[in-house]
């Protein structure tokens, strides 16, 4: 039986996927959320003034950093590692470099997890990294010198860029067709949670090591949800593991209170073929690039990561201060992405992923193209400027939610993961990138932002939707989906030629069988 259907007769989202999909997704968006933007709360740099010469400029950084400072005061309002290294004036640059150091972690994490997930279990992987996430965050805590800080914290980054991705597949792999979408649109929009709960927590506390210390704290409780997690039975079956698989989804059908026998849980033995051994064939890097169709999909997937990644961060960078309470803007951050995961409900199932897609990034794109010619000479326009940034932000977050959904529903079973850390890599590059797009000012900024978000959704659009098709186990599964999705086109062109060949046959047989009759016909009446 295929895999989908099974799903179907156990529960596409029984109570059994429930639970695990709240653990699981709970872990890695909402708390990685946290671990991601760290910085935005714990590297804040208060207000300061040179102590040698007293609060005469404090407002004024070209006269408090202008001149030679033995000893800066800060506010006491707040600590970060900004008033613990002192990094402000010639070293404030350190702070995004703490970040830089971040997202190169989170990118070699992203490959290192993912192809381990894919050779070694969804499950082993996903917690030995919310583990050491734990352990190294922690760590980061106590940190007596900025270098170990950097250090621990592309710890923490390999860790969190390979949780956040294997989490997601292993959250969604045993939910059915039907609900699939809606899962994957939930996830993202706990993100958005972790931003509120996190900007929260910031504003009671203050104090940078508390913060970073309580706030992660709660990996050592989620760690424990490996005894409640099972296996990937979909990355079971590929490995060959045809019995652990069934066994799986007998447990699953039994959580969610259907009564079926293990006969009726016989899976096909199609969906082994690419693993005939017990220990199968493991998957790399280049085999995402061999397939014609495998190969193309992946350089369209990879541009539209880096492009949303880029977008996304060049645009939340770029907004112009809202002034008032740090902590309230940080929260409104998160909740101007909830009506972007709203539409994507709406849409993923109805249009589809690829128009879903198509349509976000033609919304993000053109956006900031549009602000491009916004007259400076018209009443508010800062406020246009500032609204067309955040509809542009909002089609690019629905856009980054469906990648997520789309791009492990295109790739097969055998090489999802790393396929997916593939992208997540040059989504990494992305958030890299954008920073150094910024100093080029205002109009080759959002030129190039709008420009590639224009672009990666004329890309997307050639590729295959995959709404209510069953997901590619194999690599040869996508020249299979291929012939079947060109199949209306053949039967109009290619076997148009045999189908009048066909009828011309059938006319002459029929001549001929007519004048055999005929003849039969004359016989009789001499006869």
């Amino acid at each position: 039986m295929d895999f989908d259907k099974i799903l179907a007769t156990i529960g596409e989202f029984g109570k059994q996927q429930r639970i695990q999909f709240i653990l699981v997704s709970t872990i890695c968006s909402a708390w990685t959320a946290v671990h991601i933007l760290c910085l935005a709360m714990t590297g804040v740099t208060p207000g300061f003034f040179c102590g040698d010469r007293g609060r005469t400029h404090e407002r004024d950084l070209e006269h408090v950093c202008g001149k030679p400072c033995d000893k800066y005061v800060f506010d006491p309002e707040v600590t970060s590692i900004v008033t613990e290294w002192t990094l402000v004036c010639g070293n404030s640059y350190k702070v995004g470099i703490a970040q830089s150091v971040y997202m190169v972690g989170v990118l070699i994490g992203s490959y290192i997890f993912s192809s381990m997930s894919d050779n070694y279990g969804r499950r082993k992987s996903f917690y030995l990294g919310t583990l050491l996430i734990t352990v190294f965050s922690l760590a980061s805590a106590f940190s007596t010198s900025f270098i170990m800080f950097l250090i621990l914290r592309c710890l923490t980054g390999m860790c969190n860029g390979g949780v956040g991705l294997v989490g997601f597949i292993l959250a969604t792999e045993t939910i059915g067709p039907t609900w699939r979408a809606l899962a994957g649109t939930v996830v993202q929009a706990q993100f958005a949670l972790g931003i509120l709960v996190f900007g929260a927590v910031s504003y009671l506390i203050r104090d940078w090591r508390l913060l970073i210390g309580l706030t992660s704290a709660p990996g050592i409780v989620f760690s424990l949800g490996y005894w409640m997690t099972p296996e990937s039975p979909r990355w079971l079956l590929t490995q060959g593991r045809v019995q652990e698989a069934e066994d799986i989804l007998h447990y699953i059908a039994n959580k969610n209170g259907v009564r079926i026998t293990r006969g009726m849980l016989q899976l096909d033995t199609m969906e082994t073929t690419a693993k005939p051994s017990g220990t199968g064939k493991k998957y790399g890097f280049l085999d995402l690039f061999r397939n014609r169709e495998l190969r193309k999909r992946m350089f369209i997937l990879i541009y539209t990561w880096f492009t949303c990644s880029m977008v996304y961060y060049g645009l939340t960078m770029n907004s112009s201060s809202l002034g008032g309470n740090r902590y309230v803007n940080f929260m409104l951050s998160g909740v101007v992405e909830l009506p972007a995961y709203f539409v994507c409900i709406i849409c993923l199932d109805r249009a589809g992923r690829k128009q879903t897609t198509f349509w976000s990034m033609m919304v993000g794109g053109i956006a900031c193209l549009a602000m491009l010619m916004v007259p400076k000479e018209i009443a508010h326009v800062e406020s246009i400027k500032t609204s067309m940034a955040l509809l542009g932000k909002m089609g690019i977050a629905a856009a980054f939610n469906v990648m997520y959904i789309y791009s492990a529903e295109l790739l097969p079973t055998v090489i999802r993961n790393t396929g997916m850390g593939v992208c997540a890599m040059a989504a990494r590059v992305g958030g890299i990138v954008a920073p150094a797009v910024i100093p080029m000012g205002e109009m080759l900024a959002f030129f190039i932002f709008g420009g590639t978000g224009f672009t990666a959704g004329v890309c997307d659009y050639l590729l295959p939707e995959s709404l209510g098709k069953p997901l590619p186990e194999t690599i040869d599964d996508l020249s299979a989906s291929q012939i079947d999705d060109k199949d209306k086109n053949f039967t109009t062109t290619v076997d148009e030629e045999r189908v009048h060949k066909i009828e011309r046959d059938i006319d002459m047989l029929s001549n001929h069988n007519n004048e055999e009759f005929a003849e039969d016909d004359e016989k009789t009446r001499m006869l």
